[in-house]
């Protein structure tokens, strides 16, 4: 037991100090725990408290179209025949060395011995069949310097809003997505990729060089649509661009989150399960 009861005094006294530091703050509304007496709350909060404008986005930037949300993919691709991802022109304007690869892997498809479809493999399927070829949802997430997006068991696409250039030379690395930058175009957010990882861009095993830029822009023609242009060009692997645009609405389950993808290559992982 303490002596003469003087550190039990002391403690009574640290705590009114307490209390009356954290109301001070506005974290303190009373008396609540044992031997902390009531203090009246006479002290309002002195931090001012700014509150956004009325009509900022939620994602920080009033100027920004709003492209956010989860997006189901409507057009159908597949109906186009051989082109199963909507790219035009058709057949592929490839140069020779790259005509040639391409034909061999369509010829090993129709055999079934083409091995080299990274879907197939239980890889990425990459950029542009990110955007093009898939089926799954995709959510977007919007902030002031960078715009996320997530499909199931994929690596998520960053797209840098900060003003930062594309590497260039030994410093850009490739990656199944790429690297990407973009900028807001009046209603439309418009992306330029390099570094894209040597991945066929369609499931008929259209070819490419480390040369490939993809030109995006992201364009929402009401609440409900979205519509994606994606234009592909490659002065070392094509004769002209090529070009695809999909066509996306608003999920009706907006709470959608990314799942993990876990597949057995070979087996229930083929591109036509979920790649048009």
């Amino acid at each position: 037991m303490p002596a003469c009861g003087e550190p039990a005094d002391r403690a009574a006294s640290g705590w009114r100090n307490l209390a009356t530091a954290l109301l001070t703050l506005g974290l303190f509304v009373g008396a609540g725990a044992a031997g902390i007496p009531a203090v009246a709350q006479t002290a309002a909060l002195s931090i001012p408290i700014v509150l956004p404008p009325e009509k900022l986005s939620w994602h920080g930037d009033s100027a920004a179209p709003d492209i956010s949300g989860v997006w189901v993919r409507v057009d159908s691709a597949a109906a186009a025949g051989v082109r199963k991802e909507g790219w035009l022109p058709w057949a592929p304007p490839l140069k020779p060395a790259f005509a040639k690869i391409w034909h061999d892997r369509v010829a090993m498809q129709a055999a079934g011995t083409r091995k080299d479809d990274p879907v197939q493999s239980c890889m990425p399927p990459g950029m542009p069949r990110f955007d093009t070829g898939m089926n799954t949802p995709m959510l977007i997430i919007q902030t002031p310097g960078r715009v996320m997006l997530y499909r199931d068991g994929i690596p998520v696409r960053r797209i840098w809003l900060d003003g930062r250039p594309l590497p260039e030379g030994k410093n850009l690395e490739s990656f199944s997505n790429g690297t990407a930058n973009g900028h807001y175009e009046g209603g439309d957010l418009v992306t330029k990729v390099a570094g894209v990882r040597d991945q066929p861009i369609d499931s008929t095993g259209i070819p490419h060089s480390n040369d490939l830029v993809i030109a995006e822009r992201f364009h929402r023609v009401d609440a409900q649509t979205l519509r994606v242009e994606v234009v592909l060009t490659d002065r070392t692997a094509y004769t002209k661009p090529m070009k695809a645009v999909v066509t996306y609405r608003a999920s009706d389950n907006p709470l959608w989150e990314p799942h993990e993808f876990l597949c057995t290559p070979g087996e229930g992982s083929h591109p036509e399960i979920y790649v048009h």
